[in-house]
């Protein structure tokens, strides 16, 4: 669309500064036309963002940022929020664009008498369309997206020497040893692993040997927690197990509990363990074995175990693989948080050692505010069969943008795995998909995005 030049309208600029709108309309010169461009220009596919070049009178200094005696001093930011409107002849104000300023530009003119400021405005596409850096994947999208308490994605890249803790203060590193405590033979490859083409490497288990992976974790005041681990391959026979151990006083009255989930690839089936520790051994049992689980396909998988204090000194458990209850319970002892996660892979008690190659990652322990395991179930999975209008609305939630809609976003058609790209570029493709619009909202400093079909049959 071409620039639109306002002619004899009154126009109305505000700035956001302390907390509320302000209007400088007075010191906008007006000088030159103001116009103001959007939309697709000539023959493009892509919506360009809004621009706007007013000239804003600088007399006195009153917007320069250094001024101390400015009553805007130390308001004038790189990237300040700034709205145009225009009066109608019915007297009501209409929107032109909501924007941004990327910076404040001093000007004089020859004689030194005439300082201003020749301000470039810009529609929020402008800032999203920075930068050349892809998303992370879906999974670690959803994870961050939701607060864990403690995070080991395992993407740590192929010089890591341990898997790094991501939200800071959560717990310690991941770090590999052997089955006495040293470094042993099974030492992991910490970015060839592999879960799905959609996701970043992991650490890779080595074919043909055990090991373990451990990391400590902080102490947290709550009354339920949730441990996931994402993994896959393993071939025939693999047996892992992932030892959650709270931190209970190890007493017979108030024991250390140690919860076990083991996976296998033959047979196809997990279990959960729990053993109590006190002052001695107190005893282990099974608490469900799920037959058939359908995780020795070589494929990802995610496994789940929930456990919450049930409020009368015992503790309620669930257990979810990929996405789906598999079973749940109350074991009588107290409920503690978590102390330290260890993966045993190729576990001799398991009896079981990988014959492929496994991809472990997404290591995440979670407080009371857990997504809905089916939720997690779906990011790894990329988000497959997903609308692309609801990929719209949840990437632009994932990145807090705020986002106006037209249309229905459930009458967009279905979209596959969700593959790594900068935000800007999954957003178009989505829109591609539908045929639909991202375009900037003029009432907001927001993206605006119109269906393909709240298109049809609009009068001209």
């Amino acid at each position: 669309m071409a620039p639109t030049r306002m002619g004899l309208l009154r126009i109305r600029t505000e700035i956001f500064v302390d907390g509320g709108w302000v209007d400088i309309s007075l010191h906008v010169l007006n000088r030159q036309a103001l116009a103001i461009s959007w939309g697709r220009r000539d023959y493009s596919s892509r919506v360009t963002h809004t621009k706007c070049s007013p000239q804003i009178n600088n007399a006195g200094g009153l917007y320069s940022t250094r001024n101390p005696y400015s009553p805007y001093f130390g308001q004038l930011t790189q990237n300040t929020l700034v709205r145009q409107s225009v009066q109608l002849p019915d007297g009501t104000w209409e929107y032109l664009q909501h924007g941004e300023i990327p910076s404040w530009p001093k000007r004089w003119d020859l004689s030194g008498n005439d300082s201003y400021m020749p301000v470039q405005t810009a529609g929020i596409l402008r800032r999203l369309g920075t930068g050349k850096k892809a998303l992370k994947d879906p999974l670690r999208r959803h994870i961050d997206a939701h607060g864990p308490l403690a995070y080991w994605p395992l993407t740590d890249g192929e010089s890591a020497i341990q898997g790094t803790e991501v939200v800071g203060g959560g717990g310690a590193p991941v770090r590999a040893i052997g089955e006495t405590g040293a470094f042993y033979q099974g030492q992991p490859n910490w970015s060839k692993g592999t879960l799905a083409r959609w996701l970043d490497p992991v650490v890779e288990l080595p074919d043909e040997t055990i090991g373990r992976l451990t990391a400590a974790v902080s102490a947290q005041k709550i009354t339920s927690w949730a441990v996931d681990h994402v993994f896959a391959g393993g071939g025939q026979g693999w047996a892992n197990t992932l030892e959650i151990w709270d931190n209970g006083p190890r007493t017979t009255a108030d024991p250390q509990v140690e919860w076990s989930i083991l996976a296998g690839g033959t047979p196809d089936e997990v279990k959960l363990l729990v053993a109590q520790w006190g002052d001695t051994p107190l005893g282990s049992l099974f608490l469900i074995t799920v037959s058939d689980a359908g995780i020795s396909d070589g494929a990802v998988h995610h496994i789940r175990l929930t456990v919450a204090d049930d409020g009368a000194g015992a503790t309620t458990w669930a257990l979810h693989v990929d996405g789906r209850e598999a079973g749940s319970g109350t074991h009588t002892a107290p409920f503690h948080p978590v102390q330290r996660l260890t993966y045993r892979w190729g576990t001799i008690e398991g009896g079981g050692v990988p014959t492929e190659a496994m991809g472990l990652g997404h290591l995440t322990y979670w407080g009371t505010d857990v997504p809905a395991a089916i939720d997690t179930w779906r990011a790894i999975q990329g988000h497959v069969r997903e609308r692309a209008g609801r990929r719209i609305e949840r990437l632009c939630a994932e990145q807090r943008v705020p986002l106006q809609v037209i249309g229905d976003l459930d009458n967009t058609p279905i979209m596959g795995p969700q593959k790594p790209g900068k935000f800007i570029e999954l957003l178009e493709t989505a829109a591609a998909v539908d045929g639909g619009i991202i375009h900037e909202a003029r009432d907001d400093f927001a993206l605006a995005y119109r269906t393909n079909r709240s298109r049809y049959n609009q009068g001209m």
